[in-house]
């Protein structure tokens, strides 16, 4: 995978419940659908609370996205 870290646009639901479906995001000109959500987890670095996406598309490609939280930005963390 390669490090990346870029803020993207993103398209995501979330739900009344608290938790947050990602749907797509926008990266370099390039609309990539998440079709599968395999992990969520939480993280905290240097007090930066982010809630981590590990994503697939298209079957084989997986992205890693970074919701962080305070700043309510989104990050294409590893590609």
């Amino acid at each position: 995978m390669k490090l990346l870290n870029q803020p993207i646009k993103m398209m995501a639901i979330f739900n009344s419940d608290g938790s947050i479906q990602p749907i797509k995001f926008r990266f370099d000109d390039i609309v990539v659908n998440i079709e599968k959500v395999l992990k969520i987890y939480e993280e905290k670095i240097v007090g930066n609370r982010r809630i981590v996406f590990v994503c697939q598309h298209k079957g084989k490609d997986i992205y890693e996205l970074k919701y962080e939280i305070d700043s309510r930005v989104w990050y294409l963390f590893k590609k």
